[in-house]
């Protein structure tokens, strides 16, 4: 016979165990909804409403959701934030419909089928019959940006996208471009510059472990059309990139710096003040003293710009949503 001792144990122990499965499923719900909402509903099928609304009952009857329910789905809306404190999903109803949405990190792809299909759309099949074969082909005229930024990204899923592939990916029309998730070298950066003097916008979040000064330092006397550039978590940028943005970056409207404690306080106020053109700088989680906040957010109320810096509360400078812009700034296809 078990002791009353032994029986407790084993209680307080199930109830350890399904406080576990309730946060997994939890958590998996929540990766299921950032991929569906964000990146995901045109290309599994949903429709997509004015915002990036999609109907409530038509998730629910996606297969990734079988296991879900409507009032988990409404919970999770309402209870989700970001590490930024940031709701992640809102919902809405209207005309006796429910609608959902993220709140941010929408970019969504295409359908590479046909509605209702399995059958490839003639544009998908076209561009992976050149991206299986990109030898053959010299793109450096093609005119046309989003034709060459799905192949971009239809490589970069595939993981394919080596320098090779830049060298003949990476042409003069492109204006927007996003490094992030990618490995890259500095041959790739010293591709870009080369071949592409119209970039605009620029990603280069988490390429920490390749980004330096003195890259940077090329980087922005090569590229004098930047207006926005995403360099979070590239920690071994300092105050040399901070003089180098503000030297050269001209155009300069948007930059992230977040996740890099490796910029003063006094580098970022002189960005601020010598970037005639910057609106938007995201700093969220640099230490800033009492002092330097006053002085950043003056600065931000004169030029009319937008910051976001944990704690800042400013309605005039400070965005309603600290990640709205994120992951990436401007417009990437």
């Amino acid at each position: 016979m078990k002791s009353r001792g032994n029986r407790n144990r084993m209680g307080t122990e199930q109830n350890v165990a399904s406080e576990e499965t309730k946060m997994e499923k939890d958590e998996r719900l929540s990766k299921r909804l950032c991929y569906i909402l964000r990146y995901g509903a045109v290309k599994e099928g949903l429709k997509l409403y004015e915002g990036g609304f999609v109907d409530m009952n038509q998730l629910l009857e996606l297969e990734l959701m079988r296991h879900n329910t409507k009032e988990e789905v409404l919970n999770e809306a309402d209870v989700s934030v970001s590490h930024r404190n940031a709701k992640r999903f809102e919902w809405k109803e209207e005309n006796g419909k429910m609608f959902i949405r993220a709140c941010f990190c929408r970019n969504f792809e295409e359908n590479p089928c046909h509605e209702g299909s399995k059958v490839p759309t003639l544009k998908n099949a076209c561009l992976q019959y050149v991206c299986n074969n990109l030898n053959d082909y010299d793109l450096e005229d093609f005119p046309d940006e989003h034709l060459i930024s799905k192949m971009i990204q239809k490589m970069k899923k595939q993981n394919k996208l080596n320098n090779t592939a830049m060298r003949q990916l990476l042409v003069p029309v492109l204006e927007h471009l996003d490094f992030s998730g990618i490995y890259i070298t500095d041959s790739t950066l010293k591709i870009l510059w080369r071949n592409c003097p119209n970039i605009r916008v620029l990603s280069l979040k988490d390429c920490g472990y390749l980004i330096t000064d003195n890259l940077m330092e090329q980087l922005v006397k090569k590229l004098l059309h930047l207006e926005s550039l995403n360099l979070c978590a590239c920690k071994h940028l300092t105050d040399r990139s901070a003089s180098a943005l503000s030297k050269h970056a001209k155009n300069l409207r948007e930059l992230n710096l977040s996740w890099i404690s490796t910029i003063s306080e006094a580098a970022i106020i002189n960005l601020m003040t010598k970037c005639p053109k910057l609106v938007f700088l995201d700093i969220y989680d640099h230490k800033i003293s009492a002092e330097s906040r006053s002085v950043m957010t003056d600065i931000a109320r004169q030029r009319k710009m937008k910051i976001v810096l944990k704690g800042l509360t400013d309605q005039e400078i400070a965005l309603e949503n600290p990640c709205s812009l994120l992951p990436n700034f401007g417009k990437v296809w």
